[in-house]
């Protein structure tokens, strides 16, 4: 009889799914920040919706920009003066998820396996691949770039920081007559 528990217990735990390392809550407060970086930040840019766009942020938000000597934006106030430059200054705005990586079409990321040692599942720190397609309003010239940000969350579900990488070459080159 104990030898048949412990084969039953053997094959049970044997059959048992594999775990990814990610709880559900993880998983749940993952996807919920994607979709509030689609329905706000994306959207709103291709709505030209600025209550849209800056409805994500804390007002505490630390911004660090692209650029060479770029300072970081601190506070709710002067990224709504960022967001007003650009909304002022750009129209016909498109997001493509994911372009530019190989193999996929996914643009959202968040956590990592590697390194091991620092190994995370991180549903508060989200990594978003793409590219935007927009016109400059005063030139007409239009221009297609890629951006990566690193947005992290906090506890209400707001970004408190966003590190951002684009061309900012290209979309400055659209200012040019």
């Amino acid at each position: 009889m104990k030898k048949l528990l412990i084969l039953l217990l053997i094959l049970f735990v044997s059959c048992e799914a594999p775990s990814s390392g990610v709880s559900e809550t993880d998983t749940n407060t993952f996807e919920k920040n994607v979709q509030t970086l689609k329905d706000g930040f994306i959207a709103g840019y291709e709505e030209m919706d600025f209550d849209k766009v800056i409805s994500i942020f804390a007002d505490s938000i630390k911004y660090y920009p692209s650029g060479v000597d770029s300072k970081m934006v601190e506070g709710i106030d002067q990224m709504k003066d960022n967001i007003s430059f650009y909304m002022a200054n750009f129209e016909n705005a498109s997001f493509t998820e994911g372009s530019g990586l190989p193999g996929t079409d996914v643009g959202f990321w968040g956590g990592n396996f590697y390194p091991t040692d620092n190994m995370m599942s991180g549903p508060n720190n989200i990594r978003m691949y793409g590219s935007w397609n927009v016109t400059n309003s005063n030139t007409g010239k239009t221009v297609n770039f890629k951006q990566y940000c690193v947005w992290n969350f906090n506890e209400d579900g707001k970004v408190h920081s966003v590190t951002e990488y684009l061309d900012l070459g290209g979309l400055l080159a659209t200012f040019n007559e």
